[in-house]
């Protein structure tokens, strides 16, 4: 077994039960950690061989509170479409529906997600994503905004939360629904007990103003006016097909389109003729 192999299976269950240990006498404190591990990417940061894509672009860091953005535009003249990638990743992942796309007259923005990439913030959170999707959004003035995984769950709450007059239609890849039912599989992950789960969630509302159970991407997808695509793989074992199900029944003027053994990713020539279809 590699390296990188044994890392995945066993490190988890090795944290949770460093978590579980602390969480015998000091429940808070546990949490308080495991939030800290749950919201820092692992991966994300812009590696060497990923440098000559993105020099195509032009750089430009925005500012959000102090802390930077940054952001590539190809620079073209056409309608506006901004990228907003997935959790441990970073704005390469768009180099195929780039490359699909890069003929057609778009003038295409891509950002990097807080703490990945060349954007700061040393902790991930989806609602800050939103927030610096807008400071992106208010700067460009994009016509369609298009997310992936929990890029797609950021760009639907800042559709609902910001409602811009400037962006006419949503694209979501693969994205998830309830932040209670993604931390539940990261509790299950790590093998967190109840004891933890328990004053994790107290946590969340203390830091976040509401419980758990009121972060779903349907809920802020209800609020939403304009029209949007949604593609998922009904083989995602990432985020599941029921979760695109659930964010489409309540979006009236959204349509779905399910793919099969694509997986989390969707980087499939079938994928960005279906985006190309719906955005030019």
């Amino acid at each position: 077994m590699k390296r990188e192999e044994i890392y995945r299976k066993y490190f988890p269950k090795i944290v949770g039960f460093g978590l579980n240990t602390i969480g015998v006498f000091a429940p808070r404190k546990a949490a308080e950690v495991a939030l800290d591990v749950f919201c820092t990417p692992r991966r994300g940061q812009v590696q060497s061989y990923q440098k000559k894509f993105l020099k195509k672009f032009k750089q430009v860091t925005l500012d959000f509170n102090g802390l930077p953005i940054m952001t590539y535009d190809n620079g073209k003249s056409g309608k506006k479409v901004l990228l907003c990638h997935g959790w441990e990743s970073n704005s390469f992942r768009w180099r195929k529906l780039y490359r699909s796309l890069k003929d057609e007259d778009l003038n295409i923005i891509m950002m990097d997600a807080p703490a990945h990439g060349g954007t700061g913030s040393d902790k991930f959170q989806a609602l800050l994503y939103g927030q610096m999707i807008n400071t992106v959004s208010s700067h460009y003035k994009p016509d369609v905004i298009l997310g992936h995984s929990v890029g797609g769950y950021s760009s639907i709450y800042y559709m609902a939360q910001y409602k811009p007059a400037h962006v006419n239609q949503l694209v979501i890849l693969a994205s998830p629904d309830k932040l209670i039912d993604i931390t539940n599989r990261y509790f299950k992950m790590i093998g967190l007990s109840s004891r933890v789960g328990s004053r994790y969630y107290k946590l969340i509302k203390e830091r976040f103003g509401n419980d758990i159970s009121t972060y779903n991407a349907a809920d802020y997808a209800s609020m939403i006016d304009i029209n949007g695509l949604i593609i998922h793989d009904e083989e995602d074992d990432i985020n599941l097909f029921y979760e695109a199900e659930a964010i489409h029944s309540k979006w009236e003027n959204s349509k779905l389109i399910p793919t099969k053994g694509l997986g989390h990713s969707l980087q499939d020539d079938s994928v960005y003729s279906a985006i190309a279809s719906s955005i030019l």
